[in-house]
């Protein structure tokens, strides 16, 4: 029991240290206006009140961002309000923690009365109920702030052997089910960034589409749909950006980076170079803002898998989506819908269809699994 304690602690230090890093480091945010990397180019040049200096280059050289620009996507989070976000992050944290080492003088004082004995289930349910509320506070807290926040909760609850099981439970929900966006937004990002330069309405596209999200997470939300007969009219899943996610995370990142790199100046002796991780860290981020480099990498893959490197025809071990080439652009991804369970839930399917979890279908289940996801893999880094 006083393992997950202290590793509750330890997640929610180092939460709130993150908190703490953007409240110290808003001073150096960029300015929202004219974000280098938040509007494509396409998206400028199909606008005449957009002012680009020099079509050949990038974005970053936009001038004057058009109204729905300026509405979903140039709004980053202005330096007051970054540090109301990281103080009240902070100040939340540091009331979980307080109450933690509440519980626990509240407990010793209670072993420590002769007349006042309390038995080792009554401890652990008293430690569980704590679990709960610290996971719940810090849930509510994150889904009101977004951003950086929130992947970090995803990192966070993929891990649930390193934290009590009330926290990855908590945290599990950023994953598929993070404040979703009502769907006349999605709509209107679809319009806007897809179908406007080719002269198209949602209907000339979508025959239909559901309004539930099949899931929502930190960077986009994913919706059911079926093309229209101009399309092929199959099924899809339709992958559409946060508007204004990449300026808000990306600018926690940036913050994180800055004060890493004043640790790393000063000598500061730390267990991780935090600014090579955070460097790495939005390396990998920027990738996840441009569906057109995921596209990309989806047919790669999907090559990889099946072709060998003789050029050779095979069968692949996993099935993999591929993208819709017509439908793609930097915000919204359309890609081929496949039915299947998340593994995160693959173990409450079992039960639901009578198979024993420990049973032998289970195990030949994971064995088929873990084989084919063994083979994929090895393909894709050895023949790569």
């Amino acid at each position: 029991m006083y393992i997950n304690t202290r590793l509750a602690r330890t997640v929610l230090i180092l939460l709130s240290t993150t908190a703490l890093i953007n409240a110290f480091s808003v001073s150096q945010t960029q300015s929202p206006v004219g974000h280098a990397s938040a509007l494509p180019l396409s998206r400028l040049q199909s606008h005449p009140s957009s002012i680009i200096a020099n079509p050949s280059r990038s974005a970053s050289t936009l001038l004057i961002p058009t109204e729905y620009e300026n509405q979903h996507y140039t709004n980053a989070v202005a330096t007051g309000e970054r540090i109301r976000r990281a103080a009240m992050f902070s100040l939340t944290i540091a009331s979980i923690i307080r109450s933690y080492y509440s519980k626990f003088l509240e407990l010793s004082l209670q072993k420590a009365l002769p007349f006042n004995h309390i038995t080792e289930e009554e401890e652990e349910q008293t430690w569980n109920e704590q679990h709960a509320y610290g996971a719940d506070t810090l849930s509510k807290t994150i889904m009101s702030m977004q951003g950086f926040y929130v992947k970090a909760a995803q990192i966070i609850s993929s891990r649930p052997d390193s934290i009590p099981q009330e926290y990855a439970d908590a945290l599990s929900v950023f994953t598929d089910d993070n404040d979703p966006l009502s769907v006349e937004v999605i709509k209107e990002v679809i319009e806007e960034e897809l179908l406007v330069q080719r002269g198209e309405k949602f209907d000339d596209v979508f025959e239909e589409f559901d309004e539930v999200p099949l899931g929502s997470a930190s960077v986009a939300q994913v919706h059911h749909a079926v093309l229209t007969k101009k399309y092929g009219g199959g099924e899809v899943a339709v992958k559409v950006q946060r508007p204004s996610i990449e300026d808000k995370l990306m600018g926690d990142v940036a913050n994180l980076k800055r004060i890493a790199k004043l640790f790393r100046e000063l000598s500061v002796d730390l267990p991780v170079d935090y600014y090579a991780v955070f460097t790495e860290l939005e390396e990998q981020l920027n990738d996840e803002f441009d569906f057109e480099v995921e596209a990309a990498s989806m047919e790669r893959m999907h090559n990889i898998l099946t072709t060998d490197e003789n050029g050779a025809k095979r069968e692949s071990p996993i099935v993999t989506p591929r993208s819709i080439p017509a439908l793609v652009s930097k915000r919204v991804l359309v890609m081929d819908y496949l039915k299947g369970v998340p593994l995160s839930r693959a173990s409450d399917e079992m039960k639901r269809k009578g198979i024993a979890p420990d049973g032998v279908e289970a195990k030949l289940f994971a064995r088929k699994l873990l084989n084919s996801l063994t083979t994929a893999f090895g393909w894709s880094i050895l023949e790569s």
